[in-house]
């Protein structure tokens, strides 16, 4: 689970207050979102919100936005950035967020996939068409630094009304953080199952061994950790046991890990996922991997399947 993003809600004028109503969305993996308690702020309205410094409410809000730790950028109807608050600026290596202010928002920072390959601004999440969209979405996106480094994110949109017409207000984090420690977790996860397998394995019935694990395997295949010896060492056998055992039924391990990610793969292209992602988010590192696997098992390329050759087994 990531942590939440800040982001305002809503304000409105009570009395002789200003109320301004904030809240913490939380962005998930799987792409659901959760609105946490809602913080009010309650401020003085008309001259007593000026005070001393003759402040107005509108310039108050700009100076939280700008000292908000959390990275927040509001993009304009043409896809430009029309603000963006220091912690943005540096998240993306910028020191000044001034300079940020009219540069083309998925240009700047979201024109490339983590593979290299060019992401299109009409195939953005967040931008579709050249109009901002909310999204919140559960999915592998990543930014790019000035330097040319990236980053994944979490990020959630709100719609906002700019004098220019609609907007999108953008708050967003780094999360290569969490995503160690899922890591972490994650082996944990699988060091707690290996010790709670029953011992020894060799006194099981090989046809059951076998069966338990392709069950672990068609489970746990999406992660692209899992390989021939995590699913040995999770079992308590000898990695040539396990390639002994699938060369019985004329496969290897490896093969039918990378068959379990190739099908989830295909019907990932099916639904209309882009290459790359399909290939991501089925367990392979990367897109030259994946093609050629994909090419060996069902005799065409990724590309030349979305085009609509469907003569695949």
């Amino acid at each position: 689970m990531c942590a939440p993003l800040p982001a305002i809600r809503a304000s409105r004028e009570i009395g002789r207050c200003h109320e301004a109503e904030l809240h913490r969305l939380n962005v998930f993996g799987t792409g659901r979102k959760r609105v946490m308690p809602t913080l009010v702020v309650r401020l003085p309205s008309g001259s007593a919100a000026r005070g001393r410094s003759d402040m107005s409410f509108d310039e108050f809000a700009v100076q939280v936005l700008e000292r908000l730790p959390s990275p927040v950028w509001v993009v304009s109807g043409d896809g430009e950035i029309a603000f963006a608050n220091t912690a943005a600026a540096v998240e993306v290596g910028w020191s000044d967020p001034r300079r940020l202010v009219g540069m083309p928002s998925h240009e700047t920072v979201h024109h490339r996939h983590v593979d290299g390959s060019e992401y299109e601004r009409d195939a953005c999440l967040v931008l579709r068409n050249g109009t901002p969209m909310p999204c919140t979405p559960g999915s592998d996106e990543w930014f790019i630094r000035r330097d040319g480094s990236m980053f994944p994110i979490a990020w959630s949109c709100a719609p906002i009304e700019m004098h220019s017409g609609p907007g999108m207000v953008v708050a967003f984090r780094d999360v290569s953080d969490d995503r160690q420690r899922d890591r972490v977790r994650h082996q944990a996860q699988w060091e707690a199952i290996r010790e709670a397998a029953p011992r020894p394995a060799a006194a099981l019935n090989r046809e059951k061994l076998i069966d338990r694990i392709c069950a672990f395997i068609m489970e746990n295949a999406l992660d692209p950790a899992l390989d021939p010896t995590a699913v040995a060492k999770t079992h308590h056998i000898s990695l040539r046991l396990l390639q002994g055992l699938f060369a019985d039924e004329g496969s290897s391990p490896a093969r039918f890990i990378r068959d379990q990610r190739l099908v989830h793969a295909r019907k990932l292209l099916s639904d209309g996922e882009s290459i790359s992602r399909a290939g991501m988010l089925s367990g392979f590192s990367d897109l030259g991997t994946f093609t050629r696997a994909f090419r060996r098992r069902f005799g065409c390329t990724p590309s030349t399947f979305l085009k609509g050759y469907r003569t695949l087994p």
